[in-house]
C-alpha cells in the first residue's frame, strides 16, 4: 500500500471554499468522456458550517499542543463528527455545552454534515477519502429509537448490540475500524469498562496522488535540525522546479501542494528565523495564510518523508474548550436510552497514522466517544479532603481518643 498522509488543516480551509484558487496548478482534465462524475459542491453547504468545523479545528489543534507530546498531529474532522453525533442525544446544559462547543445545532448540523460526507466522498483523480460512522450498544443497554434512527439516517451508522462484557466484543470494534481505515489504525480500542454502556466511532481514510508526483530518484537523505538546533538524519524528497501557490512573510514561509483531485492540498508552513514552531502555531491563522498564498512560476520544495502515529485522550481538552457537563454526573443525555440509566462521557479518543511519500499520501483517523453509567444519587453528600485537615483515632462506646492529629501535607 503506498504511504500518503492527510492535509488535515487543508482539509477543513477547503470546508469554507478557501482552497479553490489553488487547482489552477493541477495538469488539464481527460477528454470529457474520460472525466468521472462531478464532485457534490461544498459550497451547497451553509457557511456557518464549515466556519463552525474550522473554529473547532484550529481550537482543538492549539489544545492539544498544550499536551506537549512530540509531534502532533489530529483529525479535527473525524472528533468534530463523533462529537456532533452524541450532541443528537443530549439535552438540557448539556446540548447547549454541544451546541457552543461545535457552533451549530445538533440537528441542524447532521443534515449539514450528511451532506459533507457525500461531498468529500465523491473524490476525482486517485483520490480515496471514505468518511464512517459505527455504533456499538451492550446488549443490556435500550437505544432510544428516535436516536438510533437519526443516528443511521444522517451518519450511515446503525446501531449494534453486543455483549460489553465479552473479550470478543472488544476484537469485533477494532476489526471494523481496522477495516474503514484500510489497516492503519490497529488495536483501536484497547478494553470496555463495566460501566460503558455505549460507543460511537467516526473514522476518516485518506489516499492521494500528488499532481505533481515526486519522482523517486529525487529522494535522497538529509538533515532535520529540532529546536535544540542538533541535526539529525531523514529521508527527503524533493520536487521539480514547478509552479506553485507560496507565502513568504517576515513571519513564515507557505508552500500549498495539490493532489490530483482538483480538490484538496497538502499546505507546509515552517515559521522562520527558527522561531519556536509551537509557539507560532498557537497563533497559527489558516484562513489567514490561504488567503496569502500567491503563484510562483518555479518552485522546489524540499520536505521529510513520514511515518507518524499519534493517539490522544480528549476529555480534559474539551471540558477545557467548554463541554464540561457530560463528563460529569450531572451530565443530559435523555434521547440515548429509554432506560432510566444516568449516563455521562466517561472518554473521548482519538488514533492516527499518517504517512508521506514520493507518490503521494494516505492517512486514517479514528475517534470514539465513550458512553457510560453512572452510579449518581441525587441525595448523595460528596466530601473530598483536599485540604488540611485534623484526624482522630477513638473508641466509638466511650468517645476517648487513642491518636489525634492534623494532615497538613501528604508529600512531607
Amino acid at each position: 500500500m503506498k504511504k500518503r498522509i492527510l492535509a488535515l488543516l487543508i482539509t477543513a480551509a477547503m470546508l469554507g471554499g478557501l482552497f479553490a484558487a489553488c487547482t489552477d496548478t493541477t495538469p488539464p482534465a481527460p477528454p470529457l468522456e474520460e472525466q468521472e462524475p462531478d464532485l457534490v459542491p461544498a459550497s451547497d453547504l451553509p457557511l456557518e458550517t464549515p466556519e463552525a468545523i474550522l473554529a473547532f479545528s484550529q481550537a482543538l489543534f492549539r489544545g492539544v499542543l498544550d499536551l506537549d507530546n512530540q509531534n502532533p498531529v489530529i483529525s479535527p474532522l473525524s472528533a468534530y463528527y463523533v462529537l456532533a453525533m452524541t450532541a443528537l442525544g443530549a439535552g438540557g446544559e448539556t446540548a447547549a455545552e454541544f451546541q457552543a462547543l461545535l457552533g451549530r445545532e445538533p440537528a441542524t448540523l447532521a443534515r449539514d454534515l450528511h451532506a459533507l460526507t457525500a461531498s468529500l466522498s465523491a473524490t476525482n483523480g486517485g483520490t480515496d477519502l471514505n468518511i464512517a460512522g459505527g455504533v456499538w450498544t451492550d446488549d443490556t443497554f435500550t437505544i432510544h429509537p428516535e436516536f438510533a434512527a437519526l443516528l443511521e439516517e444522517y451518519f450511515d451508522a446503525p446501531a449494534e448490540s453486543l455483549d460489553f462484557g465479552d473479550p470478543e466484543t472488544v476484537r469485533i470494534i477494532n476489526t471494523w475500524v481496522y477495516e474503514q481505515t484500510h489497516g492503519l489504525i490497529e488495536d483501536f480500542l484497547s478494553s470496555i469498562s463495566q460501566n460503558d454502556m455505549m460507543l460511537l466511532v467516526n473514522t476518516l481514510y485518506f489516499r492521494g496522488q500528488w499532481a505533481e508526483a515526486f519522482h523517486p530518484m529525487t529522494a535522497f537523505d538529509g538533515m532535520f535540525y529540532p529546536a535544540d538546533g542538533i541535526g539529525v538524519e531523514a529521508g527527503f524528497l524533493s520536487t521539480h522546479s514547478v509552479p506553485l501557490f507560496v507565502s513568504v512573510t517576515d513571519r513564515y514561509e507557505a508552500v500549498s501542494l495539490p493532489y490530483d483531485d482538483d480538490r484538496l492540498a497538502f499546505l507546509l508552513v515552517r515559521p522562520t528565523d527558527r522561531a519556536d514552531v509551537r509557539e507560532f502555531a498557537a497563533s497559527f491563522d489558516l484562513a489567514e495564510t490561504l488567503t496569502s498564498l500567491e503563484i510562483h512560476d518555479s518552485v522546489q520544495v524540499r520536505m521529510p518523508m513520514l511515518d507518524l502515529t499519534f493517539e490522544s485522550e480528549l476529555n480534559l481538552l474539551l471540558e477545557q474548550m467548554g463541554l464540561r457537563s457530560a463528563f460529569h454526573d450531572l451530565a443530559e443525555f435523555p434521547d440515548l436510552t429509554t432506560g432510566d440509566e444516568s449516563l455521562l462521557i466517561t472518554s473521548v479518543f482519538q488514533k492516527v497514522r499518517l504517512l508521506v511519500d514520493e507518490e503521494g499520501t494516505e492517512a486514517a483517523a479514528a475517534t470514539g466517544v465513550m458512553i457510560g453509567a453512572t452510579s449518581i444519587d441525587l441525595n448523595q453528600l460528596n466530601l473530598t479532603f483536599d485540604t488540611p485537615y485534623l484526624y482522630v483515632i477513638y473508641d466509638m462506646e466511650l468517645g476517648i481518643p487513642l491518636f489525634i492529629g492534623i494532615l497538613e501535607n501528604p508529600a512531607l
